[in-house]
């Protein structure tokens, strides 16, 4: 299979993901904007480099933050919840580009 052949999934899910970011009032990581840079471009190989210098989970990445309730209808933990299913999205997104998928 073409490992490019899911770039409008992936861009749909970098945009989600970074959007969260900033509307919770936080920079997103310089590699996934990149990715979604790549990606928009229709370079594959580039989204798929910048992607895999992401740290999406642990100390020092996307995940290692408390994004703040700012909705009427948020609260602490489902604002985790989102960022962290927003994350696993992204990732399962773009690992089907990865060498091998």
């Amino acid at each position: 299979m073409n490992k490019s052949q899911w770039i409008p999934a992936q861009i749909k899910a970098t945009k989600a993901l970074i959007k969260f970011i900033q509307d919770h009032d936080d920079e997103p990581d310089s590699d996934l904007v990149e990715c979604l840079r790549s990606l928009e471009a229709n370079d594959i190989d580039s989204a798929v480099k910048h992607a895999k210098l992401v740290k999406p989970h642990g100390m020092g990445g996307i995940t290692d933050w408390w994004p703040p309730a700012k909705y009427e209808n948020e609260t602490s933990e489902y604002v985790t919840t989102v960022l962290f299913a927003l994350v696993n999205h992204w990732c399962h997104q773009l690992s089907l580009s990865f060498n091998g998928k």
